[in-house]
Order: structure tokens, then sequence, then C-alpha cells
């Protein structure tokens, strides 16, 4: 059994207020802004101020856009903290970069952490907040991991859920560069679109049958509507270029983690069949500037915890707003 201590939304609520309460919240406070990023591409983010001195930017994972955070913006804006979010390069409404707009592709992966820079310098987070957070899931992890190893940032502690910090390829990973960087060098040289990774294809519709991501009915089907309602959010697999630049990102990642100036809490999901938990490990067992760093393995959860069911979303958030609380304090403490 678990404790809803902080009064999160539930999966039993959800099929009442996702329409009566959760989308009117995102309508009356959800702004839309762009800014052009590296090599001057459309970048879309979405802010929700609501008065709060404390601010939460959300860092998302691959194939996600800012609309499928509804949920979890409610849920935290009632807890006191305005959100931040962020539509990385090639997906969710920002430009796509692969040639069509189902292609997940980028150029460098360097190119995420810039815009991400970029946008939070935008923000002025030390003028307007006493507190904030920096919240990612998956693919999102690395990009923030990298970001505050390299840049001068604003924030106080960082969240990692499912933190993608080593694939699982289904092959050695030496192997899977080898291919990958073939590939990435052919299409090139010889190819107008970027190849996708084997058996990839265009935005198809997922089931929730033996799918990978949750065991959440409800809020899968949540997450497949967002793709109904705004088809402009499609995305399909991504192209080997992508995994060869994200395997050496999450290289560097892990290498570099003893650079990250605050604390970190990394959330593993136990039954994780996406990313291999390896990496997080040895990504946790490198961050040695901080002895507040918290790893906690949400057992039995699949991927996506934070669309997950109740039972493995409410533990997982209730750490995270504990974890926030108590860097709050001890910040308030310090002399």
């Amino acid at each position: 059994m678990f404790t809803n201590d902080f009064h999160f939304n539930t999966e039993k609520q959800l099929n009442n207020n996702y329409d009566t309460a959760i989308l009117p919240f995102w309508e009356q406070h959800a702004q839309s802004n762009s800014f052009n990023g590296v090599d001057d591409k459309k970048v879309h983010t979405v802010n929700i101020r609501t008065g709060n001195n404390k601010a939460i930017l959300i860092c998302q994972g691959r194939n996600e856009s800012a609309l499928k955070y509804k949920e979890l913006a409610f849920d935290l804006n009632r807890q006191g903290y305005d959100l931040f979010l962020i539509d990385h390069r090639g997906q969710g409404l920002s430009q796509r970069l692969g040639g069509d707009k189902h292609r997940a592709h980028i150029k460098h992966f360097q190119d995420y952490m810039s815009d991400l820079h970029t946008y939070v310098e935008s923000l002025n987070f030390n003028i307007h907040y006493q507190h904030a957070f920096l919240l990612a899931h998956s693919m999102g992890a690395t990009i923030s991991a990298l970001y505050l190893e390299q840049y001068k940032h604003p924030f106080n502690a960082c969240i990692l859920f499912s933190p993608m910090f080593s694939l699982n390829l289904g092959m050695p990973t030496v192997l899977a560069k080898l291919i990958t960087c073939s590939y990435s060098l052919i299409d090139r040289w010889f190819v107008k679109n970027p190849s996708y990774i084997f058996h990839g294809q265009g935005y198809h519709t997922r089931h929730f049958e033996n799918n990978q991501l949750t065991s959440s009915e409800l809020r899968f089907q949540l997450s497949n509507r967002i793709f109904i309602d705004h088809p402009e959010v499609q995305l399909g697999s991504p192209t080997m270029h992508w995994v060869n630049e994200s395997i050496y990102a999450t290289r560097q990642a892990i290498k570099h983690a003893n650079k990250i100036d605050i604390p970190v809490l990394a959330i593993q999901a136990g039954a994780d069949t996406i990313v291999s938990n390896i990496g997080q490990e040895r990504f946790f067992a490198n961050l040695t500037k901080y002895i507040d760093n918290e790893f906690m393995v949400i057992a039995s959860a699949k991927h996506e915890i934070l669309i997950e069911q109740d039972r493995y979303r409410i533990p997982a958030l209730n750490k995270v707003l504990e974890f926030m609380r108590r860097i709050q304090n001890n910040e308030s403490n310090k002399p």
C-alpha cells in the first residue's frame, strides 16, 4: 500500500477531472512560446506562471511534447510551483530536422543542451524565484545531466526519472556504435533523408497490449489521445544518427557526472525495458560532489513512471516532493 500524502491526482479521479479540471487549468495558464535555437531552428516552450516563488523546469524524453505533461503540471502547480516545459528540437511542436515530420533526427546531441541553456537563461530564475528545480525523464535526463555538467545554472537540485544513461539496444554497444556510425556516414554522403533504425518507421498508433511504457491503461490512452488530437506532434522512430549521437552522449554524461554541483534524485523503473539500468547505476556512482544525492527504485514499474499506475506514480512523486522540500529547507537554513 502507498499513501497519497500530497493528494496527487489518482486514476479514479482522472476519469472525471481530466476534461473538467486538468484541461481547463492548462488552457487558462499554459502560455506557448518559441525561440530560435542552434542553427536558427524553432524550439517550442510552455510557461505556466501562477504567482509562485518556486519553479520546476521539465525536460522531456524522446517522442514527447509539453502536451503530455498536463496531469503532472496540474499536480505540481497545486503544490506551489510554476512550471516551464521545453519541446526539444525535432519533436513536439518544435521544428523537425529529419527531412519529414515523423523522422526523429538531430544533427548533434550537443544542440539539445545549447537549446536548453538558451531557454533557461531567458527565464531569469534567480530573479523571479526563491528555488528552482530541474525535472527530467529518459532522454531529458541525459540532456539535463550534460547541461548541468557544462553550464552555470540556477537550479537547486535535479530529479531524473528513468534516466537514459545506457540504451537497451539488443546488441553490444560497440557493435551498435559501429553500425549507426556507418549508416550516419552513408546517409551524409548518399541519402536525402537520414535512415531510420532497423525496423523503424513513421508515426503509427500504439496499442496498450504488450506496450513497454506503462501498465496504466487510462494514462496510456490519454497519452495516445494527444497524438490524435494534435497530429502535429506525431513522431516516428529515431534515426541511426540519433542513436549514434545518443550513445556518445550517455557515455559523456556518466564520465563527467562528478561535475554536477547540485543534489540529484534518480528514480529507476524496476521493469524498464527501454533503457538499461546499468548506466543509471554507473552515473549515480560518479556523483561525488554532494552527499544529498538519492537513488530510488520503483519495483515493477515500466519506463514511463510519470504516467504509470498510481501504485508506482504516487510513491515516486511523494519522494520528489519530500526531496525538494528537504533541499529548500537546507537552503533556507544556510547562514
